[in-house]
């Protein structure tokens, strides 16, 4: 029997229409760069889901890792048991992350890796302020959409948002008219200022950035801005966070962006491309400051779900 988009009339209706839709296309199956519709037809998929079938869709050897896995254990919770494919996942990870990176938590989505991030920092520190960058994307949740600049309908209607987030010039050269050079120079001047007339270092636990700025223009910063930051981090104890969700798992042609500028973070975030289309993400730092979190002061009923810890696995390999 041909099933078509006619079939689904009667709920289509029903979906919420936060949801906005691109296409209306209803998918049937998808396989490496194509997606196929309920008729047969094939679409090139140059969205990747979100940046997020960076393996193609269905590569045999993640649905091969899920399969088995399926049959095996479907679900262990993270505070009452561990399981393999979790801990094959750290391992799997621990060579790829930048030598900074030693402590790992899962969630399953990428504004519930922020979050933690965010809440690690603070905890950590002591401290509550957090900053970030003009045109950035975090997520949609209720503390992201404060952390989140890049457009005005994620913070529409939701006010009053979370407070203590401070907001700096991300360095985009070309929408400033400056050489690198000046717009470096400008943006880390802007920052310092914000330290001292905003948010005091000694009330800031974190800055926050997408090392690849997303949708904000995916802009590529200048490496000296990065090392700029790097060292004004160090130099008020503040701690950096690589927001690596989007640009993460070889989308910039290294397992992660940070690699092009030679930077070392205190903290990552990570999801999307790491599942192959599973729901996981990762908190990723500092053993140090891993150390730091008060156990039961964070968790969260699925993350690091056995099978898509299974599909992350397979993704890496």
């Amino acid at each position: 029997m041909t099933i078509s988009n006619k079939d689904f009339e009667d709920v289509l209706p029903h979906l919420s229409p936060v949801w906005t839709h691109g296409t209306d296309i209803i998918a049937s199956r998808a396989e490496g760069a194509y997606v196929y519709d309920l008729a047969g037809r094939a679409y090139l998929d140059f969205t990747c889901g979100i940046g997020v079938t960076n393996t193609g869709h269905c590569h045999p050897k993640v649905v091969a890792a899920i399969r088995e896995q399926a049959g095996l254990l479907l679900h262990g919770q993270a505070n009452i048991i561990l399981h393999q494919p979790m801990l094959e996942l750290v391992r799997a990870l621990m060579p790829i992350v930048p030598p900074s990176i030693d402590g790992f938590f899962f969630s399953n989505s990428g504004a519930e890796a922020v979050e933690g991030a965010i809440k690690l920092a603070r905890h950590a520190t002591g401290r509550s302020n957090v900053i970030v960058f003009q045109g950035s994307f975090h997520g949609r949740t209720s503390s992201t959409m404060a952390l989140t600049t890049s457009k005005t309908i994620y913070r529409a209607g939701y006010q009053p948002l979370p407070s203590g987030v401070f907001v700096a010039p991300y360095p985009y050269a070309y929408r400033y008219g400056w050489s690198e050079e000046q717009t470096t120079q400008w943006c880390l001047d802007e920052l310092e200022f914000l330290l001292m007339s905003q948010t005091a270092p000694q009330e800031t636990a974190a800055i926050l950035i997408e090392p690849v700025l997303g949708e904000g223009g995916y802009v590529v910063p200048p490496k000296a801005y990065l090392t700029g930051l790097r060292e004004l981090c160090d130099r008020h104890g503040i701690l950096l966070i690589a927001d690596e969700i989007q640009s993460g798992f070889g989308r910039t042609g290294r397992w992660f962006a940070v690699e092009h500028f030679d930077l070392k973070p205190d903290i990552m975030t990570a999801a999307k491309g790491l599942g192959s289309g599973l729901p996981i993400s990762g908190v990723f730092s500092r053993l140090e400051l891993m150390q730091k979190w008060i156990a039961g002061s964070h968790g969260g009923t699925f993350g690091g779900n056995a099978v898509a810890a299974a599909g992350a696995v397979a993704t890496i390999a």
